[in-house]
């Protein structure tokens, strides 16, 4: 962020210089906050069931005398899950709960009582009620209780001591500097003046959008604060393209919002969200890796023969990196095999290839022709850049008709609100290859639109198995 010259407005009267230090220390944590934040709650949960059974186990020696066998392993066994599927119900997981003491003592509490209630109806809808001790269960229930008020107490106290910049929200404010006096002492709220750091809405720049795609990338909300009505719009329009969370600080006027929200004592709309949520991007995330880990095994060393095989066709690189756009329209670097004379290559993706392109080398061909020239976008993958599956990433360049494809689609850019694919809807359906005309884009864009809202897992799979079909198709040139 440094590069675009963002500031912090804090107050000094808003934290210790303790805290600050804290925040500052924390850096390297923050960097990763998704990945602790999702350990904070699988931790939570461990915990709870821990505890859970330790109540269990000192149950059943208060009921014996000693650590001996009892029936606390099969009443935990009806317990445990039951509480789980309770406090995942209230949320008791939540980054709001886990660092409220009143929210998560009172969530977790409650999750037992339901957790209770379920597991004394199985018991006597099984009939099986009689093998358990009823002073057992009362036991557990008493001292399950007092851990889980204990253990989340401390829970809540460490968070809030050694996580506080994981677990609080940050906030990003775009404002045109006017009312400044609301904005906050919360360090985790960043205001940035977009007047004084001179950025204009412009949706029809992509630099526009990788601007501020990095302004915003750390941040849980989006706050927007315009006086300036025309500004207001442009400005939401753009997060709306971008498929970013943002919230808006305005009467309603010709927003169309999807929900209420506030920050400090003022109302704000939700203008955009962004297509998947947190878990379901681990989960496509975690795909990724897994499959393209063991595609690698399998196809890394084709990736260093058909180098090879480049290098020795024509002077120059073994791979091709062109700037491309990406998740929020943040630009990044592609990579591909090299299919043409390093001479002549175009770098900005003005000029599409076309059948029998005098520009392509005769080892280019054939990797254009079998789509190997796209392996090497594994590692883009590997990097967090892209995905398997994915609307394909186009060059800034690129131009149906003689103009840039943002021009011809009013949608174009809310194609880029989840990563770019090695493989997409589009092509498996054979929308591949040079763009010629205005539907030869407008069928692409449409596919990309649709496997962004219809997204699932088994979408991604089938899409991947599909691309086994078309790797070899009559417009791969």
């Amino acid at each position: 962020m440094g590069e675009i010259g963002i500031y912090y407005e804090l107050s000094e009267s808003a934290a210790s210089e303790g805290r600050k230090e804290r925040l500052r220390s924390r850096g390297g944590l923050g960097r990763h906050r998704n990945l602790v934040r999702l350990s904070l709650i699988v931790g939570a949960a461990v915990i709870d069931l821990a505890t859970i059974g330790v109540a269990g186990i000192l149950a059943g020696a208060l009921r014996h005398g000693e650590l001996s066998p009892s029936n606390w392993d099969q009443t935990l066994a009806l317990l445990a899950p039951s509480y789980l599927l309770a406090a995942i119900a209230l949320r008791a997981y939540d980054m709001r709960a886990l660092r409220s003491f009143s929210r998560s003592i009172l969530r977790a509490l409650a999750a037992l009582i339901i957790a209770a209630a379920i597991s004394f109806s199985v018991t006597f809808a099984l009939k099986v009620s009689a093998e358990l001790s009823r002073l057992e269960v009362g036991y557990t229930l008493l001292l399950g209780s007092v851990l889980l008020v204990l253990v989340r107490a401390m829970g809540v106290s460490m968070i809030r001591r050694f996580l506080f910049s994981i677990v609080e929200p940050r906030i990003v404010v775009l404002t045109d500097g006017v009312g400044m006096e609301r904005r906050t002492g919360n360090m985790m709220t960043m205001m940035v003046n977009v007047r004084k750091h001179n950025i204009v809405p412009a949706l029809s720049d992509p630099k526009f959008f990788d601007r501020v795609s990095r302004t915003v990338r750390d941040a849980d909300r989006v706050v927007l604060s315009f006086a300036d009505s025309e500004e207001r719009l442009k400005w939401a329009e753009a997060m709306r393209l971008s498929g970013l969370d943002a919230e808006i600080v305005a009467d309603l006027g010709d927003v169309q919002p999807l929900a209420l929200s506030h920050w400090q004592n003022h109302p704000t709309l939700v203008i955009s969200r962004g297509p998947l949520n947190l878990g379901e991007r681990l989960l496509k995330r975690g795909f990724d890796l897994a499959v393209t880990g063991a595609m690698l095994l399998v196809v890394g060393p084709v990736i260093a023969i058909c180098a090879i095989l480049v290098k020795l066709d024509s002077p120059g690189p073994a791979f091709f990196v062109q700037e491309r756009v990406g998740r929020n329209n943040r630009t990044y670097r592609c990579f591909k095999l090299r299919t043409m004379r390093n001479d002549l290559s175009d770098n900005s993706g003005n000029i599409s290839a076309s059948r029998g392109d005098a520009r392509i080398t005769r080892i280019g061909n054939f990797l254009r022709r079998t789509s190997l020239d796209e392996l090497p976008q594994l590692f883009n993958v590997l990097n967090g850049d892209m995905s398997l599956v994915g609307p394909r990433p186009h060059a800034l360049g690129s131009r149906a008709e003689g103009a840039l494809f943002w021009e011809l689609i009013p949608d174009y850019w809310s194609r880029h609100t989840m990563k770019p694919g090695v493989t997409g809807l589009a092509q498996v359906r054979g929308y591949r290859g040079a763009t010629h005309s205005r539907i030869d884009i407008e069928k692409r864009v449409a596919a990309d639109l649709e496997y962004i809202n219809g997204w699932s897992l088994w979408l991604d799979i089938k899409i991947l198995f599909m691309t086994l079909k078309v790797a070899i198709h009559h417009n791969a040139y």
